[in-house]
Formats: C-alpha cells, sequence, structure tokens
C-alpha cells in the first residue's frame, strides 16, 4: 500500500493577502507594486535598497548604511513625536542589517559599524525625546550583537581601537563601556595595550576622568590580564564596599593570590557580617558572598565552602545556591537536605520569598500547601510573582491556584485601580474555571467570592 502524497498548501480565498498569493503574481507585478510603494514610502525605498545592496557585496551594503547613518549625525532636525516610531524603526532596520547580512559577509566590518551606530546616541539625543527607552534599546541590542559578531573576526580593523577610543572618551553612557567589552574578542593584544595606552594619555591630559573613561580603563587591563592596574583604578573608599571588594577578590583569586583575596574581602567585609572573625558570614547572595565561598574551596577549605553555600542558602533562599550545596553531598544525603531546604523555606517569616523559592525549584505540592496554610499573609500586589504561580499551580493544585488569583483581585478592586479591572475579570474568569478544585470546606466558594467583588464600584 502507498504512503498517501502530501497536500499541497492551500492559499484560501484568492483575493487574501498572503504569500502563496502574493507568489501568484509573478516577480514582474511584484516589482511593479513595490516600485509604487517606494515612492511614497522612503523607509520602503531603504529597505529596498539594502536588500539589494546586500546581493552585490559588503561595500556596498556597507556604503548604503554609512550614508544613513552620516545623515542621521549631521542632521539637527529635532524628530517630532508623530515621527519618534518611524525613526525607531528605521534606526532598527539599518541595525538588523549591519548585524545580519553584513556580518554574514564581512564580520570586521560589521562590527565597526555597530560602534559606528552606538557612537550615535549623543547625536540622537539631542534631536529626540527617548523617553520610552526604544531608542536605547535599539542601541542596546547593537552591543549584543556585537558581542555575538566579535568572536567571528579573524582580523580586525585597526581603526577598531580609536574607534572605540573615541567613543569612551565622549560618551557618558554605560553603554560605550559595554560595547568596549563586547568587542574585546575581536581585539589582539598589541591592538588593547595600544589601546590602553592612548586611554592612559587620554586620562592623564583630563584632570578629573570621568567614570566611563575609569571604567574603560578598567575593561582593558581585565583583557590585559593585569590585576594591579584593575585595582588601582579604585580609590580607598571604594575597596571597603562590599561589591567592589568582591571584584578585586575574585581577580586575585583567579592570578593565585589567595592571601590577597582574603585581604580584600575582610578589608570589604559587609556591615551584617562583620563581627567575629571572617569565615562566612550570609549577606544578600550577592558577589561578596560567592567570592567568599570561591575563597574557601581554593584555600582547600571544602567543610567551610559548603557551610558558606547553606548559610547563604539560608539567607536568601538563592535555588543556585541550593542547587550547589546539594550537588556536593554523599549519595542520598541530598534528598533529605532538599526536604531540610522546603522545611526552612515554609517556615520563612517572608511568605512571597518562600513562595517564589518553592515555585522556581519545582516544588509545587510545597508551594500549595504553603499557600493553604498561609492563605491571610497573601499580598496581591505581587503580581510577577502571583500570576506566574497560579498558570503552574492551576491544574494540580487549583484550590492554591485559585487563592493567588483572588489575592491579586482583591488587590485591584480595594486599591481602586480601575484601569486594571479588565485584567481583575479575566482573574476571575481563570478563577472560575478553577472552582471544581475548591473541595476545602474553610475556602470561601467561587459563587460567594464573586459576589463580594460585584459590589465594588464600577466593577460591571
Amino acid at each position: 500500500m502507498s504512503e498517501p502524497t502530501a497536500k499541497p498548501k492551500r492559499a484560501g480565498s484568492r483575493k487574501s493577502l498572503n504569500a502563496a498569493n502574493l507568489e501568484s503574481l509573478g516577480a514582474g507585478s511584484l516589482a511593479d507594486l513595490l516600485m509604487q510603494v517606494a515612492g511614497d514610502y522612503p523607509a520602503v525605498k531603504r529597505l529596498l535598497r539594502l536588500e539589494l545592496a546586500g546581493r552585490v557585496g559588503a561595500s556596498d551594503l556597507a556604503a548604503e548604511i554609512v550614508k544613513r547613518l552620516d545623515l542621521i549625525e549631521e542632521s539637527r532636525a529635532r524628530v517630532h513625536w508623530r515621527r519618534y516610531k518611524e525613526f525607531v524603526r528605521d534606526l532598527d532596520m539599518h541595525r538588523a542589517a549591519i548585524a545580519g547580512r553584513l556580518a554574514e559577509l564581512d564580520p570586521a566590518l560589521a562590527l565597526s559599524l555597530l560602534v559606528r551606530l552606538v557612537g550615535l546616541q549623543g547625536a540622537i539625543n539631542e534631536r529626540a525625546n527617548d523617553a520610552k527607552g526604544e531608542i536605547e534599546a535599539v542601541l542596546r541590542t547593537a552591543v549584543e550583537d556585537a558581542a555575538r559578531v566579535a568572536p567571528l573576526i579573524k582580523l580586525a580593523d585597526p581603526r577598531l581601537g580609536d574607534q572605540l577610543l573615541d567613543l569612551v572618551s565622549r560618551s557618558g553612557s554605560g553603554l560605550a563601556t559595554e560595547l568596549l567589552d563586547a568587542a574585546g574578542p575581536s581585539l589582539s593584544a598589541e591592538a588593547v595595550a595600544s589601546l590602553r595606552h592612548k586611554l592612559e594619555m587620554t586620562m592623564t591630559a583630563r584632570k578629573r576622568p570621568n567614570s566611563g573613561l575609569i571604567a574603560a580603563a578598567q575593561r582593558l587591563a581585565d583583557m590585559a590580564g593585569d590585576v594591579d592596574a584593575y585595582i588601582g583604578y579604585f580609590t580607598p573608599s571604594q575597596m571597603v564596599l562590599p561589591p567592589i571588594g568582591a571584584r578585586i577578590a575574585l581577580r586575585l583569586l583567579r592570578a593565585g593570590r589567595l592571601a590577597e583575596a582574603r585581604q580584600a574581602l575582610e578589608r570589604s567585609t559587609p556591615r551584617s557580617a562583620a563581627s567575629g572573625p571572617l569565615t562566612f558570614k550570609p549577606v544578600d547572595g550577592g558577589e561578596w558572598d560567592e567570592t567568599m565561598i570561591a575563597l574557601l574551596d581554593a584555600e582547600g577549605d571544602a567543610a567551610g565552602a559548603q557551610a558558606a553555600r547553606w548559610e547563604s542558602f539560608e539567607a536568601t533562599l538563592s535555588p543556585a545556591r541550593l542547587r550547589d550545596y546539594l550537588k556536593r553531598l554523599p549519595d542520598f544525603d541530598d534528598v533529605e537536605a532538599e526536604e531540610k531546604a522546603f522545611a526552612y523555606a515554609r517556615a520563612r517569616a517572608d511568605l512571597h520569598k518562600a513562595l517564589e523559592f518553592l515555585v522556581s525549584w519545582p516544588a509545587l505540592g510545597q508551594a500549595a500547601d504553603l499557600i493553604l496554610q498561609r492563605r491571610s499573609e497573601l499580598r496581591g500586589e505581587d503580581e510577577a510573582l502571583f500570576a506566574p504561580a497560579a498558570q503552574v499551580l492551576a491544574e494540580r493544585y487549583p484550590a492554591a491556584a485559585a487563592l493567588l488569583l483572588r489575592a491579586m483581585i482583591l488587590d485591584i478592586v480595594r486599591s481602586g485601580r480601575t484601569e486594571d479591572y479588565k485584567t481583575a475579570q479575566r482573574y476571575l474568569q481563570e478563577a472560575a474555571s478553577l472552582a471544581p478544585g475548591l473541595t476545602d470546606a474553610d475556602i470561601e466558594s467561587h459563587e460567594s467570592f464573586a459576589g463580594r467583588i460585584a459590589q465594588f464600584r464600577r466593577w460591571s
């Protein structure tokens, strides 16, 4: 018996606007239509030019992009709020062309143009009100593109270092140093050394170099593996700050300078951990904690490091810290330790922090029990936690999910946030679908709860 042949995709109505029907018009007709549209819409014309230039080669595509970037940089006209969206789309279209087709043809040239694009931030900010942050989002994506493109480059443009130096010298934006990081893999040791020298000269010429220049100098010191230079850019008052002390200690640790790493941590011990000899005092699960644990491991104090992981988990309920702790336990001990962790979390005063941990682990049964037992403590304003938690709990633990939905609904109506009533009504519909799972007599019926909500002003 022969296999049935696959049916061709149907275009539906011949008048429907879809790819299949447009293909049936033929290349000639489509080209005529595009030329008509391009005449009325400059953005379409620019997109078509980019596509055609990309077919010719890297230099032609780059020239087309540079022409547009030059125009953006040289223009002094304000970007009217009515043209803001169009401007953002145009900027992102050129970013995509650089990071896409041009990066395929010539990664080094693409990286250079990504640096040029990010360097337009100052000129653009003078012309446009970016209150929505959409322009910055395009430029931030360009930095991410640079991080992807840089490792593909075999031989970087020798002018790239000067481009980066110019950018960090005149920009007060953190994007400049992030871009320097992103471009790092494309820079040779000689290029890094040259860039460091030029940056030092720039900083010396300025009596008070700005934080952007200092951050860039630290990035370059990191690239060169120069720990002492990295440390030297911090002032003594900065070195006592826990995050700074942790960053210094981490680099010393990587260089095998354990005693100095411990000194850096001791010097920056957080106030909440400052009593007694320094072994480990959990703070917030951040850089200082993590570096201290790494130091204990490097010093050969495996038991101390393991105890520190547990203490850090207790302080933060960090799933990552608990996993790090469990994977170092002997077989079967990890099961008992996991149960101990669940019990500890459920006993925490901060119900929401405990719920966040149990849902993300995931330990959904534990999370559901916690919700049912401590339902009176639920605060519905924590929608970022409650909404996804209700979704994952709904199938197996409908009562717990319904309580989370109700808490969010009550928070909206009690605070009179009428602009969020549509969201609350959607939550109420979801809660209604869970009503058959409300088997606990202590839980108010859905009908009763819905009746109470209906009494609030402007609900329906």
